[in-house]
This record gives structure tokens, sequence and C-alpha cells, in this order.
């Protein structure tokens, strides 16, 4: 499904698309809120100031994509493949991350408050990342 499909049916109601491949899309600075992208394969995309607000996006393969200031508030990112991707500044506010795959991911100046980790951690409220670090949790 091309990318303007799924702007097309999201614009007129439709918010379960999972099980899709948009690999290698650009959906920069859409509004995605609520959107079901469980099991896709989003990996090498350009996502950047995605708003994807309580999104269902549970197994989805976003490897290798940009999500530089994403806002992934309340999103369910559970045993998502987040390897190598870019989430600087994103917004991970109350995310749940359980069982995610972080693996090279940047997360310098992202917001993880309260933010649920792979391996079940609930982060402090006010948590953002200061510097490069490599985070590495047994699931």
């Amino acid at each position: 499904m091309k990318t303007k499909e799924l702007l097309r049916k999201y614009a007129v109601g439709k918010r379960d698309f999972s099980r899709m491949e948009f690999r290698d899309c650009d959906l920069s600075w859409k509004d995605l809120r609520e959107i079901n992208l469980s099991n896709s394969d989003l990996s090498i995309s350009i996502l950047e100031g995605i708003d994807l607000t309580a999104a269902n996006l549970i197994a989805t393969n976003l490897s290798r994509s940009d999500l530089t200031a994403a806002n992934l508030y309340q999103a369910n990112l559970c045993n998502a493949d987040l390897r190598i991707a870019d989430l600087r500044g994103a917004e991970l506010g109350y995310a749940s991350l359980l069982g995610a795959d972080l693996r090279g991911a940047s997360l310098v100046g992202a917001d993880l408050s309260n933010a649920i980790m792979p391996d079940g951690t609930v982060m402090p409220n006010r948590t953002i990342i200061s510097h490069r670090q490599e985070i590495f949790f047994r699931v």
C-alpha cells in the first residue's frame, strides 16, 4: 500500500493498518494518532516529527528508521524492532517498550518519562537522555 493511500484512508477514519508493508516510506511530520501499525514493516523509513500518540506498534519493524522528534507518547512499542533507529529528541513518555530491541538506537534528547523499558523497568518522571549511551536491557 502506498503512503498516499494510507493517508487517504486514515483521513476518512480507518485506523487499522496492521501487517502492512511500508518499508522505505516518507511519513515525516504526519499526524497518525491512535493508528494500528502492529506487525508492519516501516524499516528504513523517514518518520521525522511524526505524531504516533497512543499508536499500536506492537512487533513493528522500525529498524534503521528516522524517528527524530517523533511523538510516541503512550505508544505501544512492545516487541518492536528499533535497532539502529534514530530516536533523537523523540517523545516516549508513558510509552511501552517492553521486549523492544533498542540495540544501536540513538536516544539523545529523548524524553522517556514514565516509559516502560524492554526489561520492565519504569523510567522516573522527567527522564531525558542527555548524552549518547548504549541502553541494553535483558528481557
